[in-house]
């Protein structure tokens, strides 16, 4: 088959319900976005589960589904994704976790999960806590990620990745830290949730007394003196997506998890400091980018991801929401200047929805579309997950996205003969 070029535009967490602060409609669909309602009315439109209907999923298995995968198959938990994004080698028998820096009291009460999303001397705190040895000589490593994000890493034998974590959920600031606990009665479980346990108050004595921290205190800022951990796993192999469609693949991002998530699965992974996962990330150098690896690089197909989506659903931020929302348009229009959809699919999708009055990753569907000079038409011609419902991708799947494009741009391989 012949073959074109394609790109997705990721916007973490789009998808939203009616909001009474947006007049009953979701972020989209009260934002203006000419360029979006273009590429709805050049291609195939509507409203796709991440897995399937009603189940919410986190970043980590949400990106791998869009990438191809079944996490059922490759999924050990967040911890190793994070491992990886750090640039970490995860050995066998490492148990790793997905960390936050946060703020708590002396009683190991929550205060604020993301220590006020601390972006500052993150580096300096991971490297105080890395390096330590436990009572029973299992060693920890730590290194920095995105903001507030850490990646934890326990070495020794007979440990378990079956076990609970400290993280008390999502906006459940004051309460304590969950204590550790075996999920399987094996002695590897109950040995690694004691040295979870362990971990957490030294990491904490050390945290609090560090000069990054006193500062913080001096400044007014939160204090980001404790980790608070989930998503325990271990090494579990991924088989790269270069060997599966013999494809030239890339992600342009600002968040570290989603970039080791695009290295895992065999993607190559390009950012910049000014791609900083937040809402002051520099939308357009990504766009640039993007553009350039498909225009000079000659990828095949490359992701450009956006975080602000996700996070101003979770601070229950519509307006904000929004207003990302209009200014990834803006850069949409700057890509369409550069690129034929003649010869480059584009797609837009999200990893999951969170909506911003339920704070948190739901199961609804996210707003898709696929676009391009060939593609098959629905009768949508503009933007949002209302509009979305009269469209020919409703009921879809992530994977099933991913098989279209794939075969759309004539990297699949024909079943019989």
């Amino acid at each position: 088959m012949r073959k074109k070029q394609g790109l997705l535009i990721i916007l973490d967490g789009l998808g939203d319900r009616p909001n009474q602060e947006l007049n009953g409609m979701t972020p989209l669909e009260s934002a203006k976005t000419p360029n979006l309602d273009y590429l709805a009315s050049r291609g195939m439109c509507g409203n796709v589960y991440p897995i399937s209907p009603g189940i919410r999923v986190g970043t980590d298995v949400g990106h791998l589904h869009i990438f191809g995968y079944d996490s059922n198959e490759v999924y050990s938990g967040r911890g190793p994704l994070e491992a990886a994004s750090a640039g970490m080698e995860l050995m066998p028998g490492d148990v790793a976790f997905r960390g936050n820096f946060a703020t708590i009291e002396e009683d190991y009460t929550v205060v604020d999960r993301r220590a006020g999303r601390i972006r500052e001397g993150t580096n300096e705190l991971a490297a105080a806590i890395s390096g330590l040895i436990l009572s029973d000589g299992t060693q920890v490593f730590a290194k920095e990620l995105t903001e507030h994000r850490v990646a934890i890493i326990l070495r020794n034998k007979d440990l378990s990745d079956k076990i609970s974590c400290t993280d008390p959920g999502t906006a459940e600031e004051g309460k304590k830290l969950d204590i550790p606990r075996p999920l399987e009665n094996t002695s590897s479980a109950e040995k690694t949730a004691k040295n979870l346990w362990e971990f957490t108050m030294r990491s904490y004595k050390i945290l609090k007394e560090h000069p990054v921290n006193k500062q913080r205190h001096a400044q007014g800022l939160q204090m980001a003196n404790a980790i608070i951990t989930r998503g325990a796993g271990q090494q579990k192999h991924i088989p790269s997506i270069k060997h599966i469609y013999n494809i030239k693949a890339a992600c342009v991002a600002g968040d570290l998890t989603v970039g080791g998530i695009a290295k895992l699965v065999g993607m190559d992974y390009f950012t910049h400091e000014s791609f900083t996962g937040s809402f002051d990330t520099n939308l357009l150098g990504k766009a640039e980018m993007a553009v350039e690896l498909l225009n000079e690089k000659n990828y095949d197909w490359v992701v450009m991801h956006v975080k602000a989506t996700d996070l101003a659903g979770h601070d229950n931020l519509p307006a904000v929401k929004k207003e990302m929302i209009e200014k990834v348009d803006g850069v949409i229009g700057h890509i369409l200047s550069k690129i034929d959809l003649n010869e480059c699919y584009i797609s837009f999708t999200a990893d999951h929805s969170t909506p911003c009055e339920a704070r948190d990753h739901t199961g609804d569907g996210v707003p898709t579309i696929i676009a391009g000079g060939d593609v098959r038409k629905d009768s949508v011609t503009s933007a949002g997950e209302a509009q979305f419902m009269a469209g020919s991708l409703n009921n879809l799947t992530a994977n099933d996205i991913f098989m279209m494009q794939m075969d759309l741009l004539g990297f699949t391989e024909k079943v019989g003969s």
